[in-house]
């Protein structure tokens, strides 16, 4: 009997302390306005657990919350109110405290695995970060790339890493990341999607950078610089094996020397290389140094556009592709462009429309990026940095004048190609009456933005930015009364058909069009042979096919055509090439 009392007294005590230490029921939120009522119960890395009144468990990314929320979380884990890890029973809330029995105190949920397992009905699927690719020794394709300036040894170093010389002192960028890359980043990397989970660094501790590593975890930092013993990096390296914290746990343990170059590191301050790039990854350049696309440009890309060009990706079963056809993921995409061309000329920035839509006026239609605000004054400086120095892959040899002229490549031709389009729209503005009132409200009545190209010019651009998809044949009807004014149209991803035509081949001012992603075919094209002011044409996602390179040869009057995801064959494209030599063909 007294034993059976001091059992019910000690599971009392214990769960009335779990019910003390437990949070209580909040509204959270989410940015898009959504919300919950719940509470939290446990959290592992930066996914918290949250429990509703009828005790149904969540599981919610902490950037998932508004940031009031995620203040809430931080600060309640970090005071140690929320435990770590999965809760295997959920103590009720402080409004139902009840005196628990023998048995009661044994029981564990048996629906928490199944709550916390069960996947979102928004399901995406976002590729893996890429793999890193090796090669055989010797190959030519495993050398380092080095820039120009650069020391060829400076750069295999930071590549591969490399072991100081005798009375060196310790490099962040060549000694210590190479280890870090090599034992940790396994786990401690960059959070990415797989399968539809965002994959959180373990402990939320990432060594991919100098700033990462300083910064440490929710727990604190993991380095303080000249304090070995309050640097937990170092200690979890020197625990026994077959303790739980010991530090890499796959792989074995770090040999001597590594284990040596750490300590030395933190010993002598823990300092970001001198002339590295570690201390800026992911921020704003020092003035004299040169841009990096991979640690300065790619990450304020990741963090302002891939939300709409990104790579393509599947939600729920249908392939979300990215907007324009622009991908700026990678290098290799963003130098490509999208279907309307490049939006990038190397040592000219006034040219380049990557500087141009992220200068714009804040509330122009067209500012980059739309959502978020605009880009800080230092962000526009670091990317016209980047063009001004050649818009190159590697760190440019100098730092680059942000007030410097453009560096532009044969400006004898470009000067000349400028002055000829500027020309032939005043040639065309000439030509035209400004347009009335009545006929421009009857123009956007369906649908269409109609603007102006100038402030005093007759000539205006229509396109169906909104609800493209909604828009047919009978849609162009209605700029009957502005035909003689519009220089751009541009009917990109609506259903108009040939039909069409025979109306776009009526605006005798004609001067740009871009029919992607249309049903339009070779028939349709006929129907614009007559339009001689017309420079540029859009066929890209068309069903053209080389039926259309003679119609297309037969325009003489255009020096810029895109056939890209067209129907028109390699050799159709050369036989173009050969037609309209001067022609800027993307095929």
């Amino acid at each position: 009997m007294i034993k059976k009392s001091l059992f019910l007294f000690c599971s009392l005590i214990i769960f009335t302390s779990l019910v003390c230490a437990s949070e209580p029921f909040r509204i959270f939120k989410t940015p898009q306005g959504q919300s919950l009522e719940g509470r939290a119960v446990g959290y592992e890395g930066q996914t918290f657990i949250l429990a509703d009144k009828s005790g149904k468990l969540v599981q919610v990314p902490l950037r998932a919350l508004s940031v009031e929320d995620q203040t809430y979380l931080i600060k309640a884990a970090q005071a140690n109110k929320i435990p770590r890890g999965r809760p295997s029973s959920i103590p009720p809330p402080p409004s139902q405290i009840t005196t628990p029995s023998a048995e009661s105190s044994e029981v564990v949920s048996k629906e928490v695995d199944l709550l916390l397992d069960e996947k979102p009905t928004d399901i995406v699927h976002k590729p893996p970060a890429p793999k890193k690719v090796t090669f055989r020794p010797g190959s030519f394709f495993g050398h380092v790339p080095v820039p120009l300036g650069v020391s060829p040894e400076e750069a295999l170093a930071k590549a591969v890493g490399a072991k100081p010389k005798p009375g060196e002192a310790i490099d962040f960028d060549r000694h210590v990341l190479p280890i870090l890359k090599e034992r940790c980043n396994s786990c401690h990397h960059a959070p990415f999607d797989r399968s539809g989970r965002l994959v959180n660094p373990k402990a939320s501790l990432r060594f991919d950078t100098f700033a990462q590593v300083m910064k440490g975890n929710l727990d604190g930092p993991v380095v303080v610089a000249n304090d070995l013993e309050k640097s937990r990096l170092y200690s979890v390296l020197n625990l026994p094996e077959d303790d739980d914290l010991f530090m890499p746990p796959k792989g074995g343990p770090m040999d001597e020397d590594q284990i040596d170059i750490i300590k030395r590191w933190i010993m002598e301050g823990a300092k970001p290389s001198k002339d590295g790039i570690s201390a800026t990854k992911g921020g704003i350049p020092a003035p004299d140094e040169p841009v990096s696309f991979h640690n300065h440009i790619l990450p304020l890309f990741e963090q302002k556009c891939m939300e709409c060009h990104g790579a393509p990706f599947v939600k729920n079963s249908r392939t979300i592709k990215p907007r324009a056809g622009l991908r700026l993921d990678t290098y290799e995409w963003v130098l490509k462009g999208n279907l309307d061309g490049k939006i990038v000329t190397p040592g000219d920035h006034t040219d380049s429309t990557l500087h141009r839509v992220i200068t714009l006026a804040d509330d122009d239609p067209e500012i980059m990026p739309p959502k978020g605000g605009p880009l800080s004054g230092d962000e526009i400086t670091m990317i016209k940095r980047w063009i001004l120095e050649g818009a190159s892959e590697q760190p440019a040899a100098e730092a680059a004048d942000p007030n410097a002229p453009p560096k532009v490549k044969k400006v004898e031709t470009v000067a000349a190609i400028v002055d000829k389009k500027t020309s032939i729209l005043d040639q065309l503005a000439k030509r035209a009456s400004t347009p009335s009132k009545s006929s421009l409200l009857a123009a956007e009545k369906t649908g269409a933005l109609v603007r102006q190209l100038a402030e005093k010019s007759p000539l205006v651009r229509a396109e169906f930015s909104s609800f493209a998809s909604e828009v047919k044949d009978e849609n162009l009807g209605a700029f009957s009364g502005i035909k003689n004014n519009i220089s751009h149209l541009d009917v990109s991803r609506t259903k108009i058909t040939d039909r069409s035509m025979s109306l776009a081949g009526s605006y005798p001012n004609l001067n740009w069009i871009s029919l992607r992603n249309t049903k339009i075919t070779d028939n349709g094209l006929t129907q614009l042979t007559k339009l001689q002011f017309l420079q540029y044409i859009n066929l890209s996602g068309t069903q053209v096919t080389d039926k259309c390179i003679s119609t297309l040869a037969s325009m003489k009057s255009l020096n810029e055509i895109y056939l890209w995801n067209s129907q028109v064959t390699e050799s159709g494209a050369k036989k173009l090439r050969e037609s309209l030599p001067d022609a800027k063909i993307i095929f």
